[in-house]
């Protein structure tokens, strides 16, 4: 069977490409269209054309013809023995008789040879690259090497004095030197002046200039006189509110920043505004009053002359009360 087949596809030698024209007739049978029976095997149309056509070598292989071939009758469902028959098989190759034996000697695989560090140092491009870093550490530590020497003279160190800096005391106010080269002691101070005595004046070219002994008094200071403070009295004074007028039935004094709303009996409202510390009304008509203080600890209440205590009626430090 072998030899009756010569191409890779196993088509015969002598004869033409047989044409499967039952695979065609069975399709056209079943009133089929070629698109519709490709799409349904899944399969491109030109394979499926070329399976009814017999051109094989359009096909991957006989194998694939002629599982294609029974997937169509499948499909068709028709017999499909008639339609494989028509489909030559596949080459049948023998096998050859290999070449080395069951008893073949065993060849082990040699093991590289070892890398020879030293043989690395022989290519001119590692040589390159170590002679770049060798120079770069060069310029890089050479002047950092150089700086301590110049700062060593023979063999010491050179050390740059500083200069104490003196303190300089405070020297009182002297009264100018009168003429005659006495010194007028501070008008506060109780030591004496005393007087030095009048050289006369030569010629210079004929006497060197020699400085005159001229005695001067010390000077001391006078006393300090210490600063008195006088303590702002009058933003005290104008913090603390005054007193209520006699017969009030309502009073209310500010010792800050206060925010105060009163309403009389009638409904209307009397005052609503900012108090500033120092400020004071007085109601005393029209009661009952119905007061509402926004920061009541900046507030002091006077109700007929006593003092009120706002702080139990205050929340969030805001105080809500009535005075009948």
């Amino acid at each position: 069977m072998s030899e009756a087949f010569a191409n890779n596809n196993g088509q015969p030698a002598g004869e033409g490409a047989s044409r499967p024209v039952l695979l065609r007739a069975a399709r056209e049978a079943a009133g089929l269209h070629i698109a519709a029976l490709a799409a349904a095997l899944k399969v491109p149309v030109r394979k499926l054309e070329a399976l009814e056509a017999g051109r094989y070598g359009e096909l991957p292989d006989l194998t694939f013809a002629r599982a294609l071939a029974s997937s169509a009758c499948r499909q068709l469902k028709v017999d499909p023995a008639p339609i494989l028959e028509q489909i030559p098989q596949g080459v049948v190759r023998e096998l050859g008789a290999s070449r080395n034996g069951i008893n073949a000697p065993f060849q082990p695989a040699h093991d590289p040879a070892p890398i020879n560090p030293l043989s690395w140092l022989s290519r001119p491009a590692l040589l390159a690259a170590i002679a770049l870093l060798l120079g770069a550490l060069v310029i890089v530590f050479l002047p950092r090497m150089e700086e301590p020497a110049q700062a060593t003279v023979g063999g010491a160190n050179v050390v740059t004095p500083v200069e104490p800096v003196a303190a300089v005391e405070p020297v009182p106010a002297q009264e100018p030197v009168a003429p005659g080269g006495v010194v007028t002691p501070a008008a506060d101070a109780a030591v004496p002046a005393v007087s030095a005595p009048v050289v006369p004046v030569a010629d210079p070219a004929a006497t060197p200039a020699e400085p005159a002994p001229v005695s001067v008094a010390p000077s001391v200071p006078a006393p300090a006189q210490p600063a008195v403070s006088v303590p702002a009295v009058v933003a005290s004074a104008a913090a603390v509110p005054a007193p209520p007028a006699p017969g009030t039935l309502l009073s209310i004094a500010a010792t800050g920043e206060s925010w105060v709303e009163v309403v009389n009996g009638s409904g209307s409202v009397v005052i609503q505004r900012m108090l500033q510390a120092g400020d004071a009304v007085d109601f005393s008509s029209a009661p009952p009053y119905t007061v509402v203080l926004g920061r009541a600890e900046a507030a002091q209440v006077t109700v007929r002359g006593k003092p009120f205590d706002v702080t139990r009626y205050a929340r969030n430090n805001v105080a809500r009360f009535e005075v009948k």
